[in-house]
């Protein structure tokens, strides 16, 4: 707008410039009668000095100068602004960016009408019908995208609670309102239409066809020849090279300050197969009066979210109105609780007689977000839950005790998932450092601390030879079937444990790398460990789902479907590398900023204008980065900086050098065997058993777990 202004009005603006510069005249005139000129004397010493001193000083009298530069500017735009406005009230570009920006900010109204009175602002009326008029072009937005076809749809439910102050007969009781929201994502990375084209022949496979001409269907060992391991020069398979990237990671990144020397030069971890990196447009859809906890208000959200989208039943619109979709999927994310609905509701319908009712035309993806929450809470039962776990010194809870020593009680109960995303990245470091420090020491008795071993200097290559040796070492491997059957006088028993909880965390943090970076070849070959890992944990629901979803993916869809599903699994919403993010994370991240930030408050706050205000949360947003960005707000992100751990950490690593978690000390017994869950599961895929969670009474508990805000930050 500036230059804009400046290139239309250069002499108006260079005007504005002479008012607005207010610089200190220089006076070169000394009045003769009345006055004496003083000269001040400075010895030769203190005039150097001072030069030195307004030399260091010139850069910073150039940022000063600059930043004052910007707010001119600023307040030229405003003052133009002004101008143009009181000529044509048509003329209100800014006037109507900070309006929509104090409106999404809970600027009461008492403020925007001030703001608008001096003309700096909308009025609030304005700013009602710039909502309803941006809310409507963003229906004709997702139309167009819609019936394209290529797009993929994402819902999930979210709850608000309008309390009311004085209950009514008018007003319910029941404040809580449960809605649904969607989201839409274009297809990107060269997925055409004919790619989609594969209705009939999925259907034709189906085994809820009742015509259907399947064949006996495939089991979870296929799933093992996926993504197969090559040799490489160092010995170790692909999931030993990634714990050994993680060892080295965690020693330049958070060992003594030489290593950290090695940080840039540590090459990452081998990819299989990445998404490209490209920029993902996040369009919302307008949220929906839908509780979609039931099979029909799946139904009724699945057929409204495409209605938004411009897609309707072929049997009730005329030619040309809307594509037919009958030949086509459409590919539909949510979490585990979306796809059982989804699955019953075409069980349900599949007696029906046209595509459209059968919902031929739906592929359930499961989103990997709920899939990551799911995995923590895994590792909580089989580590934390039982009572028995918590006793050793060497156990995980005797870590948070060190870590988190006012949280041992909501750890032993139920922590949500960001807790458990903390401890596990938290303690797995320390596990590693202390890791390190014992086999430094059995390389030469000298290094008794990590800081002693650097005083060595070795060269990146050796520490690569040794964290080569740590991921063959210090991880539980098939070997430990084999130890466990020793004597007990034989065996260390805590030992045994603590390389199992190595080996949990290990596969925790794989998962979340190659989710971040958008390996998605990687994600799968990590998907169908942790399948082993929820059978093995009672979450059978999680691995039933993950395992037909591959063996579809792999062996009955298509291979143009396959990479419609393979890249749009992951997006990124910032274009950046190492962004990717799952779509189910980017609905809760929009129900959050729904809830929290944008439908009004107080009195304002009700159903209708959640519904009214839901599309524009990317408008919003938009908003105040052009605020921020100009007006030079400080503090624009929300993110806070990474806590110093270090201290904390050197309290658990002396801890750990205490309890000697992985010093073999034959004898040591345990009050609870860390069960080996990868080979439990095995054991229970392999005889169809349901098999039995690790709950003290025996109990299985297989629930769908909802994130809380404070996850969803946590992942950023």
């Amino acid at each position: 707008m500036a230059l804009q202004i400046a290139g239309e009005a250069p002499m108006l603006w260079a005007l504005l410039d002479s008012l607005l510069s207010a610089r200190a005249l220089q006076v070169t005139k000394i009045e003769s009668k009345g006055h004496t000129e003083i000269e001040v004397l400075v010895s030769d010493a203190q005039e150097a000095e001072d030069s030195e001193y307004w030399a260091q000083v010139d850069d910073l009298e150039g940022v000063i100068e600059g930043i004052t530069g910007d707010y001119f500017v600023q307040r030229k735009v405003v003052i133009v602004s002004l101008l143009k406005k009181s000529t044509n009230q048509k003329a209100n570009s800014l006037s109507s960016i900070l309006g929509i920006f104090l409106h999404s900010t809970h600027a009461p109204e008492k403020v925007i009408e001030t703001m608008a009175k001096m003309g700096l602002s909308i009025s609030v009326d304005a700013i009602h019908d710039t909502v309803r008029s941006l809310s409507a072009e963003s229906s004709h937005a997702l139309q167009y995208l819609g019936q394209t076809l290529l797009v993929a749809y994402a819902y999930d439910n979210f709850d608000i609670n309008l309390k009311s102050t004085v209950p009514t007969a008018e007003k319910s009781t029941d404040t809580l309102k449960h809605l649904t929201l969607g989201l839409l994502f274009p297809l990107q990375h060269g997925v055409t239409r004919d790619d989609l084209k594969c209705s009939y022949e999925l259907w034709r496979k189906s085994r809820i066809n009742p015509l259907s001409d399947c064949s006996i269907g495939r089991t979870w060992k296929d799933l093992l020849s996926l993504h197969q391991d090559v040799s490489h020069s160092s010995g170790l398979s692909r999931r030993d090279q990634f714990n050994s990237w993680k060892f080295l990671h965690d020693l330049c990144h958070h060992g003594p300050p030489y290593f950290a020397q090695f940080q840039s030069q540590i090459s990452a971890p081998q990819v299989l197969e990445q998404i490209p990196v490209a920029k993902t447009p996040i369009i919302p859809a307008s949220a929906m009066d839908v509780n979609n906890s039931t099979v029909t208000g799946n139904i009724q959200a699945i057929e409204r979210l495409m209605a938004q989208g411009g897609v309707f039943d072929p049997a009730d619109v005329e030619d040309g109105e809307s594509p037919d979709v009958t030949e086509y999927v459409v590919l539909v994310h949510g979490d585990l609780g979306t796809g059982e609905r989804i699955a019953s509701m075409q069980q349900r319908r599949s007696i029906e007689t046209t595509p459209w009712r059968q919902f031929q035309h739906i592929v359930f993806v499961p989103g990997l977000f709920h899939l990551k929450m799911a995995a923590a809470d895994a590792i909580w039962r089989a580590l934390i839950q039982p009572i028995s776990a918590r006793q050793d010194q060497t156990s995980l809870m005797h870590d948070i005790a060190q870590l988190r020593p006012c949280e041992t009680g909501i750890f032993g109960s139920k922590p949500g998932f960001q807790m458990m995303h903390q401890l596990i990245g938290h303690d797995g470091i320390c596990r590693r450092l202390d890791c390190w420090q014992i086999e430094v020491e059995k390389m030469n008795n000298a290094h008794k601390t990590l800081d002693d071993f650097a005083i060595s200097k070795l060269s990146l290559e050796e520490l690569k030879d040794i964290a080569n040796r740590l991921a063959r070492e210090y991880i539980a491997t098939y070997r430990l079937t084999r130890v466990r059957r020793q004597p007990d006088e034989r065996r260390d028993k805590q030992y045994e444990n603590n390389l199992l909880i190595n080996k949990y965390f290990l596969l925790y943090e794989e998962l979340s790398y190659a989710m971040n970076i958008g390996d998605i070849a990687h994600v799968e070959t990590c998907i169908i460990t942790w399948t082993l890992i929820f059978k093995a944990t009672g979450k059978h629901k999680y691995a039933t789902c993950m395992t037909e979803f591959l063996i579809n993916l792999h062996f009955n869809y298509p291979a143009g479907l396959q990479k419609a599903i393979w890249y749009h699994w992951l997006v990124n919403p910032t274009g950046k590398p190492e962004r990717f993010r799952a779509i189910d994370w980017c609905v809760e991240l929009n129900n959050l900023f729904i809830k929290v930030k944008n439908g009004g408050t107080g009195s304002n706050r009700s159903v209708a204008r959640v519904i009214l205000e839901s599309p524009l949360v990317e408008v919003y947003r938009n908003a105040h980065s052009v605020i921020e960005t100009n007006f030079m707000h400080t503090g624009r992100t929300s993110l806070q900086a990474a806590p110093d751990m270090k201290k904390t950490f050197e309290g658990l690593l002396t801890k750990m050098q205490s309890s000697s978690p992985h010093i073999h000390m034959p004898g040591r017994q345990s009050t609870y065997l860390v069960p080996d869950l990868l080979d439990k599961g095995h054991e229970l895929f392999e005889k169809g058993w349901k098999g039995i969670g690790t709950e003290d009474d025996g109990t299985i508990v297989d629930e769908v777990e909802q994130p809380t805000t404070e996850d969803i930050v946590g992942e950023l």
